[in-house]
């Protein structure tokens, strides 16, 4: 399942679901960053199962949020 993952191009909302670890385990693949961004902008999502774009949308999100100092 992993490299179906891997190769599974973005298509629509109602896209193939895969689990959140394969998600994460072919992060960089998928989505362009590391594992550690991976992990920060999913922080609470870690059970569930998301489609590529479901996911790459909470990476956009997570990644334009304003640093707080």
């Amino acid at each position: 399942m992993t490299d179906q993952a891997a190769e599974e191009p973005a298509k629509t909302s109602d896209e193939r679901k895969f689990t959140y670890e394969v998600l994460k385990a072919n992060c960089m693949n998928l989505f362009h960053v590391t594992s550690s961004t991976f992990i920060g902008a999913t922080i609470g999502k870690e059970g569930g199962s998301y489609s590529i774009a479901e996911m790459q949308r909470l990476i956009d999100e997570w990644l334009k949020k304003e640093v707080k100092k």
